[in-house]
């Protein structure tokens, strides 16, 4: 396994290339970019090269930063991925596929996207999943004379779906490098989640639900991992709620749900705010919550700033994690305030 000493990640969906193309990233503000995505073939169980964007993601990007590690993000179906991961041969195919498919394309290695294992078969599945992988990871890296594959899966804020359902800490301890923690979106306006009230959707801190909280998703996953096994994520996205009403506009006011299209991307908040200049309220950060919120008239917005992420940067520093990275690098606006304020506060 290979042992990077930082991780400061980014996420590239090649479904956003027509706002940002691969060749137009600036690879020196990251060590690791993340490309999404490689998808699973449901009835051979191959992981496929969706298209040439993602295919030549790593020579791309590397033009820029030739140092630039590549993991070609997998992901598929809760179903697929339990189907897959109960059965030998079909477990194996998947892993031997996803191993040459990070070889073809030139990625340094890949990123298991099973948004999750829900039940103890599939925890138990997981585990020989990911031991069969790094296995394969080895023997591909010893008989090829060639770099072993960095293997990381997305997991989680929690690392526990249930109270029986838990991630297996020793084996990802052995047979992942990291894992990256998904510690946003704990609010959104969507139904099912919090249409009815405005919240702290990347809450830091929440002292309202301790749980729906970046960090208590790290302090709870470091009694199962160590720190230098855990990114954290940093959304490069928004959310926006329409008020009930207009004069009542702080965490947790009454909403009537989403307001346009719900979610925002950093540089369209930067643009609303611009617009609305005249009538808004921005609080780059809240210190309640760690994340930021504008509003104007009815328009109420959560999201991340260049004041929130080095208060999260901080925090994880302290706590002494690997890393972080952002979902998506695309919602950066043209001068890449987001991604600056977070690689320069981790230096």
């Amino acid at each position: 396994m290979s042992h990077p000493t930082i991780v400061n990640g980014g996420y590239w969906l090649s479904s956003t290339a027509g706002k940002l193309p691969a060749s137009n990233i600036d690879a020196t503000l990251y060590t690791h970019l993340f490309c999404g995505y490689g998808e699973i073939d449901p009835t051979k169980h191959e992981v496929t090269i969706p298209s040439t964007e993602v295919s030549h993601f790593s020579e791309k990007v590397k033009v820029s930063n030739p140092s630039v590690k590549t993991l070609l993000s997998i992901r598929g179906d809760s179903k697929v991925f339990s189907d897959i991961a109960k059965v030998p041969t079909a477990r194996d195919t998947f892993v031997n596929s996803s191993i040459k498919a990070a070889v073809d394309c030139g990625f340094d290695g890949l990123d298991l996207q099973w948004l999750y294992p829900s039940s103890p078969t599939d925890m138990q599945n997981f585990k020989t999943l990911i031991v069969k992988w790094r296995q394969a990871a080895v023997d591909d890296a010893r008989n090829n004379n060639r770099p072993e594959r960095i293997l990381v899966a997305s997991v989680p804020n929690l690392p526990y779906i249930e109270k029986n359902v838990e991630y297996p800490g020793e084996a990802i301890k052995q047979n992942l490098d990291w894992v990256n923690l998904v510690c946003y979106d704990f609010y959104t306006p969507a139904e099912g989640s919090s249409p009815d009230y405005t919240g702290p959707s990347s809450a830091l801190f929440n002292r309202k639900s301790n749980s729906l909280s970046a960090r208590f998703g790290i302090e709870s996953w470091t009694k199962y991992v160590p720190p230098k096994k855990i990114v954290f994520g940093i959304p490069f996205h928004g959310w926006a709620w329409t008020l009930a009403n207009a004069l009542e506009h702080d965490v947790f006011s009454k909403a009537t749900g989403l307001a346009a299209s719900g979610q925002m991307d950093y540089s369209e908040v930067k643009k609303f705010i611009d617009a609305h200049a005249s009538v808004s309220k921005n609080i780059p950060n809240d210190p309640r919550f760690g994340i930021a919120y504008a509003y104007a008239e009815t328009t109420w917005i959560a999201y991340e700033s260049e004041s929130t992420i080095p208060v999260k940067i901080k925090f994880a520093k302290q706590n002494q994690l690997l890393g972080y990275f952002a979902w998506n690098i695309s919602g950066d606006d043209d001068v890449n305030t987001l991604a600056n304020a977070a690689q320069s506060n981790w230096q």
